[in-house]
Parts: C-alpha cells; sequence; structure tokens
C-alpha cells in the first residue's frame, strides 16, 4: 500500500484584497481562488496567481507559451473564472481521485 501527501502553502482568502503577502511575477495579478463547486466561503479561498490579459475555457488554454506570466508547470494550470492561474487547491483534487478509487 502506498501513501501520497500533498502539501501547499497558501494565503487564505476570501477576496481578492485579502491576499496581501502573495506575490505574482509580471504579466500576472493576485486573486484569491475558491474550491470547484463551493462559492464563496469566508477564509475558504487560496491566493494564487492569475494571467493578467487574455481568456481561457479549459485548462489547455494555459498550457506552455500560452500562459507566459504564470510561473507554475502546467500539471497546476487551469482556468478559473475565464482566466489563466496556478491552481492552488490541485492537490485536494489528487486526493479525491484516489479517495474515490
Amino acid at each position: 500500500m502506498s501513501c501520497l501527501v500533498y502539501l501547499a502553502v497558501a494565503e487564505q482568502c476570501t477576496v481578492d484584497t485579502d491576499c496581501v503577502s502573495t506575490l505574482c511575477s509580471a504579466g500576472s495579478k493576485v486573486i484569491c481562488q475558491h474550491p470547484d463547486g463551493a462559492g464563496i466561503v469566508t477564509k475558504g479561498g487560496l491566493c494564487t496567481c492569475a494571467q493578467g490579459t487574455g481568456e481561457c475555457i479549459r485548462a489547455s488554454d494555459c498550457y506552455g507559451n500560452l500562459a507566459l506570466a504564470l510561473r507554475c508547470p502546467d500539471e497546476q494550470r487551469h482556468c478559473y473564472d475565464n482566466k489563466c492561474i496556478c491552481d492552488r487547491f490541485i492537490g485536494l483534487k489528487v486526493l479525491k481521485l484516489i479517495y474515490v478509487k
């Protein structure tokens, strides 16, 4: 039997302005990401970086040079509110998949 542990450090938030310690590279901006389907929950989000320009429909719209301002691997990129982001909840999604199996 194997075990997977995924830890991520991120600033908790409710809205974008709660993100005071998160820094993003030029061309991207700080946003408060909430888990898919959860809606806005007080301090239920995590601060992350979003591509400052352009729009997306699916995660693949954000891979490689399609979102140059993001500093995260393609596996961590996500389309959130039609913006490419570095997904802070990717570890939770992986754990859910493992748990369901």
